[in-house]
């Protein structure tokens, strides 16, 4: 049987070299940690859905349409909505609500699901006492939590 020996006199890396790989090594899980914790910083909710609608029909004192897709269900706490008209902000985003008001102007989201999720099949109804002023142009905004717009839909009378 060969008996293993250690040499005494024999060196395994120069300390210049270890210094320059441990250096290395450190840099490197630094920037791993730093791309994990960033990714966790941002949260689930960072991502926001695209939303598309289908058209717009006239309705009595209104008009309604279908939120054709959104590319993720996310709550609808995540949501808010502006409506405009001819350009003017009619007042105040509204949170995403069964039953909103901004200015004059009743907007009602119908869950389809009941699931709590604006997804595609819910629908959008905006009305106004008396019904909406002629030659006008209206925009229903929804916009996700960070302000950003994620879908629009427009309607002229």
């Amino acid at each position: 049987m060969k008996s293993w020996t250690i040499r005494k006199d024999e060196k395994a890396v120069s300390p210049v070299i270890a210094t320059i790989l441990m250096v290395a090594i450190t840099v490197v899980l630094a920037a791993v940690l730093y791309v994990m914790v960033t990714g966790l910083l941002a949260g689930p909710g960072a991502t926001r859905p695209a939303v598309t609608f289908g058209a717009a029909d006239g309705i009595t004192n209104g008009f309604k349409f279908e939120v054709a897709a959104a590319s993720m269900a996310k709550a609808a706490a995540n949501y808010r909505v502006a409506f405009s008209v001819n350009g003017t902000s009619a007042g105040t985003a509204a949170a995403l609500a069964a039953s909103m008001t901004i200015g004059s102007y009743a907007i009602t989201w119908n869950d389809l699901g009941s699931e709590g999720d604006l997804t595609g099949g819910d629908t959008f109804r905006v009305t106004r006492t008396g019904g909406l002023p002629g030659s006008s142009d209206f925009v229903l905004t929804v916009l996700w939590s960070d302000g950003a717009s994620v879908g629009t839909r427009d309607y002229s009378t």
